[in-house]
């Protein structure tokens, strides 16, 4: 795996395994997790540098021994992207669509597109460039990001509203106006399609050491882009031969197995 990827494999490896083990760890034994993927120590530092820079990490160092700890903007993030990636709503639907109208002064196009992708993340969809709708209620999580965008830009307005359509009609018209559904449904069976042998393997072999944790970090790493285009939609507004539901089930099983495994080759590093 080319070291370009190294960014996104070490958040993987703290929201997956180092978060719940106090959200720190040495440079050293970070690099041997990371060699299974074949990124360099260098690379490794390089990256870790570049990160910490940025923000996403506090260091600190002991003599030669240098430790990362998660800031807590990192923890936020990857605390809200596993909760996405592995938490489905699939409460009855109550029939109302829930709107997000902002307004966002024109010089102010950095803290529009932040909105944009947030909203996105959350499962809205957009009906018009500053109407957003989604068919859970999400309205707590976007009072917190209007709080924090207005922090740092005042002007953002954002009012929120619930409403309710026609009739079943017009919400599965409404649905397929504000996602590509027809899309994002083949790409989830093209996705069973691709992760089909390796899903065969991972049920049928036992994988061990690093195996079983590179196999399953990148198992996460091939579905994590799905919660920022599924909008969790409830059945009746989905098409009716829905590969969604099959290919997260057969991620959370594939992940499930791999786990003990993984955990065990993970904690045995940390020890050394």
């Amino acid at each position: 795996m080319p070291a370009m990827n190294a960014r996104s494999i070490v958040f993987d490896l703290f929201g997956d395994y180092i978060r719940y083990t106090g959200g720190s760890i040495g440079l050293a034994p970070l690099c041997e997790l990371l060699e299974p993927f074949g990124i360099s120590p260098e690379a490794a530092r390089t990256v870790m540098t570049r990160l910490r820079s940025e923000g996403w990490f506090v260091s600190t160092k002991d003599g030669r021994t240098v430790t990362y700890i998660l800031a807590p903007r990192a923890v936020s993030m990857l605390d809200e992207g596993r909760d996405r990636i592995f938490s489905r709503d699939n409460s009855p639907w109550d029939g109302h669509w829930h709107v997000v109208v902002y307004q966002v002064p024109e010089q102010q196009r950095k803290a529009r597109e932040v909105l944009r992708k947030r909203l996105t993340f959350l499962g809205y969809g957009s009906l018009a460039p500053a109407t957003w709708i989604s068919a859970r209620d999400h309205s707590a999580h976007v009072m917190a990001i209007a709080d924090e965008l207005i922090a740092i830009q005042p002007g953002l307005q954002i009012t929120q509203i619930v409403a309710r359509t026609a009739g079943a009609s017009s919400d599965r018209e409404l649905a397929h106006r504000c996602w590509q559904l027809d899309e994002l449904n083949s790409q989830y069976k093209r996705w069973l399609a691709e992760w089909a042998p390796t899903l065969k393997r991972i049920q049928a072999a036992r994988l061990t050491g690093s195996k079983a944790l590179t196999a399953r970090v990148r198992l996460v790493r091939s579905f994590r882009g799905f919660p920022f285009s599924d909008p969790e939609l409830p059945s009746e507004l989905l098409p009716k031969r829905w590969h969604g539901t099959d290919a997260y089930l057969a991620f959370m099983k594939a992940h499930k197995t791999l786990e003990d495994e993984a955990n065990a080759w993970f904690h045995s590093v940390l020890q050394r």
